[in-house]
């Protein structure tokens, strides 16, 4: 089964969300699940703001961005079905 650092080395193209913020955001929790412990789990808003803060590049904007696409950067299952670029059997 991948984890979310077979998903973070893809940028997520023609994603479901339709917008390259949207996919901006997907990768960035797919950087973050990977960097603390690679394993899928729903990820807190305030962990993916601190984890951003850290990165130094965080904007308040990405929050309606990352209430649309925290569903699908669940699990290796749902984030396969967010992008085609993350469909890694393919």
């Amino acid at each position: 089964m991948p984890n979310p650092s077979d998903f973070s080395k893809q940028f997520p193209y023609g994603s479901r969300a339709g917008k390259t913020e949207a996919e901006v955001v997907a990768k960035n929790i797919m950087m973050i699940l990977e960097r603390t412990g690679d394993k899928f789990r729903v990820l807190p808003w305030d962990e993916y703001k601190a984890e951003r803060l850290k990165d130094g590049e965080f904007s308040n904007q990405e929050y309606d961005l990352f209430k649309q696409v925290i569903g699908f950067c669940k699990s290796a299952d749902t984030a396969t079905l967010f992008a085609p670029a993350w469909n890694l059997t393919a």
